[in-house]
C-alpha cells in the first residue's frame, strides 16, 4: 500500500530537529506514513531539459522518478529543511526544484495538502524565515494547499565543531552575544518548542479531516 503521507527532510543531521518534528506530524497523522531523508538518496537539481513535457516524467537517471511516484500518490506530504547561509538547504532546494516534472501542463500536485517545517539557529538570525518562505511558495506553485508553516530553532554548526568559541567565524556571537561557552543548556531541542510541537500535532490531525473531507466530496 502507498503512503497516505509522505516526510520529506532535507537536514543532513541524523535525527536532527526538522527530522524529528517532522515525523511528529506524520505519527500524530495516524496514516500510513513514510520518512525520507534527502541526503541518503539521491536527488540532483533539475537541469531544465523539458524532457518531462509529454509525459510528466522526469527522465534524470537517479532517484527522483521514485519518490515523484511516492509523492504523487501521497495525499499529503512534510516538507522539511534548514538554512545554512541564510537562504534553503541545497538538498531541499533540489527537490522542489524536480517538482516542476509533475507540474508541467497537467498540475499532477494541485490539491495535495502540505505542512512546510523551517529549522535556523535563531529568530535574530538570517534565514529562518527566508527559508520557511521560499519552501512555502515552491509547494504554492504546485498548486499543493500548504496547511501550515512549523519554524523551529535549531543549533549551528559551532556548537559541536570544537573551535565555536575561538573561530573568528563563529556563528555563536549571533545567537549568544558575548556568552559563547558550549554548555548543555544552550543547545535547542524541538520537543522543548511546546507551541511549535503543539501545532505539528494538531497539523497531523488536520491532514486526517482534510483527507477526510475530500473522500466524502
Amino acid at each position: 500500500m502507498k503512503p497516505q503521507i509522505i516526510g520529506i527532510s532535507g537536514s543532513p543531521i541524523a535525527n536532527s530537529n526538522t527530522d524529528r518534528l517532522i515525523q511528529a506530524v506524520l505519527e500524530s497523522s495516524g496514516l500510513s506514513s513514510e520518512f525520507i531523508k534527502l541526503s541518503k538518496i539521491n536527488v540532483r537539481p533539475c537541469i531544465a531539459c523539458l524532457g518531462c513535457k509529454k509525459d510528466n516524467i522526469c527522465k534524470v537517471k537517479d532517484d527522483f522518478p521514485e519518490l515523484a511516484e511516492k509523492v504523487r500518490h501521497a495525499g499529503a506530504i512534510v516538507v522539511g529543511g534548514y538554512s545554512p547561509y541564510g537562504a534553503v538547504d541545497g538538498f531541499t532546494k533540489a527537490f522542489v526544484e524536480r517538482l516542476f516534472s509533475l507540474r508541467h501542463q497537467n498540475g499532477l500536485n494541485r490539491g495535495k495538502l502540505a505542512v512546510v517545517v523551517a529549522t535556523g539557529i535563531g529568530r535574530g538570525a538570517p534565514g529562518l524565515e527566508e527559508t520557511c518562505s521560499q519552501i512555502n511558495h515552491a509547494l504554492t506553485l504546485e498548486g499543493m494547499s500548504v496547511l501550515g508553516q512549523l519554524k523551529v530553532i535549531g543549533n549551528p554548526e559551532c556548537m559541536v565543531c570544537g573551535y565555536g568559541q575561538t573561530c573568528p567565524m563563529s556563528a555563536l556571537p549571533w545567537v549568544f552575544g558575548d556568552e559563547t561557552e558550549v554548555t548543555p543548556e544552550k543547545f535547542c531541542n524541538v520537543e522543548d518548542q511546546s507551541e511549535t510541537w503543539e501545532q505539528a500535532r494538531l497539523l497531523g490531525q488536520e491532514i486526517v479531516r482534510r483527507l477526510g473531507k475530500q473522500m466524502r466530496m
